[in-house]
């Protein structure tokens, strides 16, 4: 985390990134010019997060000593998530920039993680979301740059995963108990990680994707890519961002 002194503080610019996608809630405040994020904050408790986003951000506003006014954009995750979650994320996100000039995109925090992982691992990685014991979300990244984001239901994970390079890597969010015997029958090497670690680390992505001047190049929109039963059913299809 960068220390940055008060003038240069009251000079800059500031991007704020939000994820409320994976668990709870996560705040970055990324300082133009800066190669990492200023300010982190955040809870992995999802009920009643949506009153205390206003406290949290104050709270980190006041550690940087700024305000609100210095916050020029805005990054936020549009999923996949908790139907709740990302709803809260986008409007507080659009709530900020409404009246001002501000910009105000989205980004899925779930594949920025996986291109992330790609990279360090030098291989392929598939990243899965559950929604419920039954259902959830895939990131297949074969290559940092060639991603493939989809809900997928557990009975198919054992098919699709089957096609994926035999040095390829799984992780697993969160602690479904029966989601490991599925993946123990596909054959492959796997790890279960905390939705918590995950939506740190993919907070962190978003971070520097901001410091990295990407993450506002072009129109991105804001459209949501809720993680339900009902995404899985219908087969819809997300290319990630």
């Amino acid at each position: 985390m960068n220390e940055l002194g008060p003038e240069a503080v009251q000079l800059s610019a500031f991007s704020l990134v939000i994820d409320t996608s994976i668990c709870g809630l996560r705040f970055g405040l990324v300082a133009d010019g800066a190669d990492e994020a200023t300010w982190l904050g955040g809870i992995d408790e999802a009920q009643g997060s949506a009153a205390r986003l206003t406290g949290i951000l104050n709270d980190g506003l006041k550690v940087c000593g700024l305000t609100a006014h210095a916050i020029k954009r805005t990054l936020v995750s549009c999923g996949p998530g908790s139907f709740t979650g990302i709803r809260v994320g986008i409007a507080f996100a659009r709530g900020l920039s409404a009246g001002r000039e501000m910009a105000a995109v989205g980004c899925s925090s779930l594949s920025l993680y996986a291109a992330a992982l790609c990279n360090r691992r030098g291989g392929p990685v598939a990243v899965y979301l559950p929604a419920t014991r039954s259902a959830g979300y895939v990131v297949l990244a074969h290559s940092p740059d060639d991603l493939r984001m989809q809900p997928i239901s557990v009975e198919d994970c054992s098919e699709l995963l089957a096609d994926f390079p035999e040095d390829s890597f799984i992780v697993i969010a969160g602690g479904w108990p029966a989601l490991a015997e599925t993946f123990d029958q596909i054959g492959k090497a796997y790890t279960i990680e905390t939705a918590s670690s995950i939506a740190d680390a993919a907070c962190f992505e978003m971070c520097r994707l901001v410091a990295c001047g990407q993450a506002f190049e072009g129109e991105i929109g804001l459209e949501p890519i809720y993680l339900r039963r009902s995404s899985v059913e219908e087969k819809g299809n997300f290319v990630a961002k």
